[in-house]
């Protein structure tokens, strides 16, 4: 059997600047076809579709993320300095950081934001040396 893959599909209301942000954010883009950009971030092809686009293959409409998160993804880190870098990426390029960087039990050490579509992101750097034993 084929090893099957993982990708995300995320709706976006601009296409043009939503590739503007990820490129700024240090992404490259994978894929360009009519309607819908892909990067690779971290080893997940993530495709963002114009909302139309979207909703023909969702058959729902697109959740409102002014008033709720439909999804956290969370974004490996190499060290703290990737990121408090990529906050400041984040705010230069129009995002928000909701969590600024910070250290969270003693071992993980994340920034969250929300890109210009309100999807919800969290870059992480976590020391697996400070794991507390069980």
């Amino acid at each position: 059997m084929k090893k099957q893959e993982l990708w995300l599909n995320l709706p976006v209301k601009d296409l043009a600047k939503t590739k503007t942000f990820f490129i700024a954010l240090g992404f490259e883009p994978t894929r360009d076809a009519p309607g819908m950009v892909g990067f690779n971030i971290g080893q997940v092809p993530v495709m963002m579709i114009t909302e139309p686009e979207f909703e023909k293959y969702t058959v729902h409409k697109v959740a409102d993320t002014s008033t709720g998160s439909e999804i956290l993804i969370s974004v490996d880190a190499p060290d703290k300095v990737y990121v408090d870098e990529m906050a400041e990426r984040v705010k230069s390029a129009g995002g928000e950081v909701f969590s600024k960087p910070q250290e969270i039990l003693g071992w993980m050490y994340n920034m969250g934001f929300t890109d210009l579509d309100g999807h919800c992101w969290n870059i992480l750097y976590m020391d697996h040396d400070k794991v507390p034993k069980s």
